[in-house]
């Protein structure tokens, strides 16, 4: 079995266990109405929140091994690009870890985190014109990771003001309840999702990468 295969089927078979906790969470939450601290996907360094901060952390190192491994690629990337997003995950990391964003409430964090989204693709268009051109499918991977994070976290932490709004004058508690802790699991499983889809991509570039110097090195 080739590498690229067994970065596959583990990108499949890590799907499952993100899947596996979002359902075991609603589990809980729909008969007991409460969940148990470890799969609490709304809490701090729960086994989803932790498995998300590993995520943010393994696609920084990934992100530095390039930097490294820049010289020996067809066309060397500039160290911005590298450097940028492996800056970003592991600030991304060390929020998940800390929850830092909940003292930045006199921020928008929100913000700060589209900015950075927005700013290191403006400055290192270069190295993406040529990751278009030259490795479209990973970039393409990138994109459908990153469209699923954004859309399933930024998308759902916007519903929560209608859940709070919207439902409670027209709904019982339970059904508040249950439609905030719905809202908590699509938000947080598509952050998961993305997070593994960008891995995956990364992982895979990194693996052609090293591939590529070793043809090199003989």
């Amino acid at each position: 079995m080739t590498l690229q295969k067994v970065l596959w089927k583990s990108t499949i078979a890590l799907i499952c266990v993100e899947l596996g906790l979002a359902l075991a969470y609603l589990t809980m939450i729909f008969r007991q109405g409460e969940v148990a601290a470890l799969f609490d996907f709304d809490g701090l360094r729960s086994l989803p929140s932790l498995l998300q901060a590993a995520h943010l952390f393994t696609i920084g190192g990934l992100c530095l091994l390039l930097l490294v491994l820049r010289r020996q690629m067809v066309r060397p990337c500039s160290w911005f690009l590298p450097s940028a997003v492996a800056t970003l995950c592991f600030y991304a990391c060390l929020d998940e870890l800390t929850k830092l964003h909940i003292m930045l409430d006199q921020f928008n964090w929100k913000l700060i985190y589209l900015g950075l989204l927005i700013g290191i693709p403006l400055l290192g268009w270069r190295d993406l014109v040529w990751a278009w051109l030259h490795h479209r499918t990973t970039v393409l991977w990138v994109g459908m990771g990153l469209g699923v994070f954004l859309m399933g976290g930024f998308g759902a932490e916007m519903l929560k003001g209608v859940i709070a709004s919207g439902l409670s004058a027209h709904s019982s508690d339970k059904v508040v309840f249950l439609s905030e802790h719905l809202r908590i699991t699509v938000e947080e499983f598509a952050e998961l999702l993305g997070e593994t889809l960008m891995l995956y991509a990364f992982a895979q570039f990194t693996l052609e990468t090293l591939q590529l110097s070793k043809q090199r090195a003989i």
